[in-house]
């Protein structure tokens, strides 16, 4: 965090502009396919209207390392893609101007997805106008700090996936191991093996 707080002092010691994200890059709308003509498999992923590839295509539209925004079905979700993929009629991707890292829109973008879910028209299909993505107003440093800017972030997104690994590989052993799964262990009441079991008092608001 001292290299990006110093690299703001330097490049931007008189505060940082902010713009209108199509100021920035270009928002496209993708191009319609038809589940009939998509694979189980395949090279390229298609987002149509969620983070799940609806299937996968034998050409793509989009290159790699490109965010996207779902406009229906699962409106307001962000994705990004490391990888070339077609973006379908439902998904908006960002195609951003040489001064602008495409993975700092990515968190920028992540960083709006609260305001952009409530801005999700309610209806039998949920759709978000391409206009609120368009609108909003994006920092701009230079680009060395927005690179900055992405390692930090992208460190912490690895960290909190090795936690969530571990959470998932510690709740797996811990239930495993105390299920005894195939052994026969004899199970008891817990009141029968532990000394008491008390309920805690109750006290009023005035005496805390």
């Amino acid at each position: 965090m001292s290299k990006l707080t110093d690299l703001i002092n330097e490049l931007c010691p008189d505060g940082v502009e902010r713009k209108k994200l199509i100021d920035v890059a270009r928002i496209n709308r993708g191009v319609r396919v038809v589940k009939s003509q998509l694979a189980t498999e395949g090279k390229y992923p298609v987002f149509q209207n969620s983070l799940t590839p609806l299937g996968y295509y034998d050409s793509c539209n989009c290159n790699a390392d490109m965010p996207f925004v779902i406009s229906a079905g699962a409106a307001g979700e962000v994705g990004y893609s490391d990888v070339d993929f077609w973006a379908a009629d439902d998904c908006l991707y960002i195609d951003c101007s040489d001064d602008m890292s495409s993975r700092y829109i990515y968190h920028f973008l992540l960083s709006n997805r609260s305001f952009l879910i409530s801005r999700v028209r309610k209806a039998s299909i949920p759709r978000l106008s391409r206009d609120v993505v368009e609108k909003l107003m994006i920092p701009v440093p230079p680009l060395e700090v927005q690179r900055e800017i992405v390692r930090v972030l992208d460190s912490f997104t690895l960290l909190t996936a090795e936690l969530t690994a571990r959470k998932k590989q510690y709740e797996y052993y811990r239930d495993s191991m105390i299920s005894f799964k195939g052994q026969s262990v004899p199970r008891v009441k817990l009141k029968e093996i532990a000394s008491d079991i008390y309920r805690g008092a109750g006290i009023k608001r005035d005496e805390v």
